[in-house]
């Protein structure tokens, strides 16, 4: 009650003080070149004519700014797709200006590695965004769905323990998932759970494919994944609300404020997604509709989230306090009267520094708590027999100082990283159990010449477990000319085991997951390609980007699946060698008439050791996506098209009676999803209606299992999709 009347007084603050505004004596309006309709929300920033700073302003819902003025002053204008404009404006003057749309494909300025903010194609690091209007677009709800339309990406589903995702052949445990460039805690089977992470209050998403351990640690051995939340700098008051409903009985609310007060800003939101399960009647031999049970595939789930963030900054001085609160519940109901209740509660609380102390020496400084824990309930004849907990505490601060001067050839970069985690409860098989990871890390980017960069990098690690190596990496950048851009990197990965993969056993209906407290801590060596030309004309433009990885992994943590003891029982092990050796093409070409097609193909080769100095026959399995867009200028109409292909992949399987490895596979299948997008009242309302898995996916056959006493047959099932779904999204956004 306290969040909601919280919010419901900043958004009546937002309506009051937007409509206050009194009279002033100069505007600008900004309209688009082609529809010439007003464009709202564009960055207009005012300077004196000494080059001083006056006054930065966004403009309203009809493309207009308006301001007071004493003396003529410079303006400098800027909007997301379309060409920057400056000039000059005196008191009095009312200016309409015509804003002309880029032909070309933006790059998003990133932070998640650099040594500052800078534009994509600028990064020494391949960096892959999703922004948020792609995202509004789509009618996106959670990381899952926003990320599953990366082509080097393969998303999974799991009924249980939720969303999670591969990255050149590595899952989830070797992924780093960071907010704002903090770990997010709270791996179940060794996976963040994707579809409890909330886009409500999200800017964009940076991906960086290969090892990032020089720079992140532990777990960052396949790459990162950056969630950048939206930071709210200028002056205005903004406030959105948002429901979600679809015919699969899925129910959401979401609501988001911010203000800004002289240089303290104040942001809160919040939302409740709720998903009242589905039941497919899955049998063992795939078929649907054939028993009428009480027992759902795809499980009731209600999260809520919420967050609260206060900023201040002045010139270069920034400080900000956040605290997210994550609260979700499951329930898994069976056909022998056993049910099962799943809550899980995550709170992120964490304060950034950022400053210069000189011209060309920053720093930037994060501490965080994470509190995760994890109760099952099992109740019998509705009655609660048992309850087990699994807490996670953890604890981490990072800094780092960076010296660039602008003219200078060299730049450097020092810091360090700290990560202490403590797991308890009944699941955990030691009373407590605990991990520390001490880090230290440098690197210096220097310019040979000014299209050649070489970033060499060490992480020194200290691990109160497992002994750790240093960790190189070194990153070339090569711009042959403006448009043609060249990456070659090698890096070394490595991970220790996390708590739940060493003492963690989780046991339901659905799982049987035993932790190895004898695991070796995982090393890898990664080489990385890319190359991105970019064709620009006139009204087109076209970018391919083709990219290759090479990954050897030594003594990899791999959870493998153990039939025999059960059709749901697994362990982890040490792999004696993984390796992943693929690559990835991308080709998008954008016009000017509102028209934008891309197409993308994966391909991965996959081999392992186990034991015996010899290496698997390589298995490759691919992905392929093509994407379309539209934009309807006339009607102010979006409209978009998805489509995925997965081909079929590999699992690994043990032989109880030989511990021989061995694949099984899953059978390929393909995912179309279709929108159409349309704003009303002078933009402020967005609504997006669509149909997601139009081909109507419910089932997933994995083969090759060997038979078995308990299961002569050699097939398995398991529910992967809702089936084909379709939703309305709507968007309402008020501000000035």
């Amino acid at each position: 009650m306290r969040f909601t009347f919280s919010f419901i007084a900043t958004l009546a603050t937002c309506i009051l003080c937007s409509g206050l505004a009194s009279a002033q004596n100069t505007s600008i309006r900004l309209i688009d070149s082609n529809t010439e309709k007003g464009m709202p929300y564009a960055n207009v920033v005012l300077y004196k004519l000494d080059g001083n700073y006056f006054r930065g302003l966004t403009t309203d819902g009809n493309g207009q700014t308006s301001f007071d003025l004493t003396d003529r002053v410079t303006y400098k204008i800027s909007f997301i797709g379309y060409e920057s404009m400056e000039g000059q404006i005196s008191k009095g003057e009312h200016l309409t200006l015509e804003m002309i749309e880029q032909s070309g494909i933006l790059d998003a300025v990133v932070v998640t590695g650099q040594y500052g903010p800078q534009k994509a194609d600028q990064s020494i690091y391949k960096v892959d965004v999703v922004d948020s209007k792609q995202m509004q677009q789509r009618g996106i709800n959670n990381l899952a769905e926003a990320l599953s339309n990366e082509v080097n990406l393969r998303v999974n589903t799991n009924t249980v323990t939720g969303t999670t995702i591969e990255m050149q052949g590595m899952s989830g445990e070797n992924i780093k998932f960071l907010i704002d460039g903090v770990p997010i805690v709270g791996r179940v089977d060794g996976n963040i759970d994707l579809s409890q992470i909330n886009m409500d209050n999200v800017d964009h998403v940076e991906i960086i494919q290969g090892p990032m351990s020089v720079v992140y640690g532990t777990s960052a051995i396949a790459g990162v994944i950056n969630i950048i939340t939206k930071k709210n700098t200028t002056h205005k008051n903004f406030g959105k609300i948002n429901g979600y409903a679809d015919n699969k009985y899925t129910y959401n609310f979401g609501a988001y404020g911010s203000m800004i007060r002289g240089n303290h800003a104040i942001t809160v939101s919040g939302n409740r997604n709720m998903f009242q399960g589905t039941d497919i009647n899955l049998d063992e031999e795939g078929n649907l509709n054939s028993t009428d049970d009480r027992r759902m595939e795809f499980k009731p789930k209600l999260t809520y989230n919420a967050e609260l963030e206060y900023a201040y900054r002045k010139k270069d001085f920034s400080v900000s306090v956040n605290s997210s609160l994550m609260n979700s519940e499951l329930r898994d109901y069976t056909n022998i009267g056993q049910d099962f209740y799943y809550f899980t509660l995550r709170s992120i609380n964490k304060i950034t520094l950022a400053d210069k102390l000189t011209e060309n020496l920053s720093y930037n400084v994060v501490g965080s708590y994470t509190y995760f824990n994890r109760d099952v309930e099992t109740l019998i004849q509705s009655e609660v027999f048992n309850t087990t907990s699994t807490r996670f505490d953890n604890t981490m601060t990072r800094g780092n100082f960076t010296f660039a001067k602008g003219d200078s050839k060299i730049a450097y970069q020092f810091g360090w990283d700290i990560n202490h985690e403590i797991g308890k409860g009944e699941r955990i098989s030691e009373d407590s159990a605990k991990i520390t990871d001490y880090a230290a890390f440098a690197s210096a980017q220097w310019k040979l010449l000014k299209s050649l960069s070489f970033q060499p990098g060490l992480r020194f690690i200290y691990n109160t477990s497992f002994a750790a190596p240093i960790i190189p990496s070194l990153n070339i950048q090569y711009r042959l000319f403006e448009d043609l851009n060249v990456r070659v990197s090698y890096a070394k990965g490595f991970r220790a085991p996390s708590l739940k993969e060493l003492y963690l056993n989780f046991q339901d209906v659905n799982h049987d997951i035993t932790g190895n407290q004898d695991l070796l801590a995982e090393t890898t060596n990664s080489y990385n390609a890319s190359l991105s030309y970019w064709m620009k004309r006139e009204v087109y433009s076209i970018r391919i980007e083709p990219s290759f990885f090479f990954n050897d992994g030594k003594d990899v943590i791999s959870l493998v699946t153990t039939p025999e003891k059960g059709p749901t029982s697994a362990t982890y092990r040490n792999l004696d060698g993984q390796r992943h050796l693929g690559g990835n093409l991308n080709v998008t070409f954008k016009h000017q008439n509102g028209m934008t097609l891309s197409a993308g193909y994966s391909l991965t080769s996959e081999s392992f050791e186990d034991g015996d100095d010899s290496w698997s026959d390589p298995i490759r399995y691919y992905n392929v996506t093509v994407n379309a867009q539209y934009q309807f200028k006339s009607l102010g109409l979006v409209t978009m098209a998805n489509y995925k292909l997965y081909g079929e992949t590999p699992g690994l399987v043990v032989d109880i009676d030989t511990e021989e490895l061995y694949n099984v596979f899953t059978e390929a299948y393909s995912d179309l999803e279709i929108t159409f997008g349309r704003k009303f009242l002078n933009d402020r309302l967005n609504v997006v209606i669509g149909g997601k898995n139009l081909f109507d996916n419910y089932t997933s056959r994995t083969y090759g299992y060997r038979p078995t006493t308990s299961n002569p047959n050699d097939d398995r099932y398991s529910a992967i999709n809702l089936g084909r779904t379709y939703f309305a999204k709507l968007i309402l956004s008020v501000g000035n």
